[in-house]
């Protein structure tokens, strides 16, 4: 069975955890850094343009169970805070302007 394009992005979402996690299917702060270099450099840019430090509380902000690693519903926030970012940019304001926090 062939699946749509909004269930693709989301198998696309669930392999760019797995990219990056430890073996007990969790991300530590290190690779959750890394994932975020790697994947959303242009945001990050943005932010640091604006005079914001993304990464500097984005672990603490999300792990929720304060056990230091970051579940896969603890990664979707983290992507639903660049999202929410990227939603405001697409009606004119700047990115990373403070619009997913």
């Amino acid at each position: 069975m062939s699946r749509t394009p909004v269930e693709q992005s989301i198998m696309n979402l669930i392999d760019l955890f797995h990219r990056y996690t430890e073996p007990n299917d969790t991300i530590d702060m290190r690779g959750l850094l890394r994932m975020l270099k790697e994947n959303f450099p242009n945001f990050l840019k943005a932010c640091e343009e604006r005079g914001k430090d993304f990464l500097d509380h984005i672990f603490e902000d999300t792990d929720k169970n304060k056990d230091q690693m970051i579940e896969f519903s603890e990664f979707l926030m983290v992507l639903g805070i660049i999202a929410v970012e990227y939603h405001t940019h697409s009606h004119g304001a700047p990115l990373c302007s403070g619009g997913g926090q």
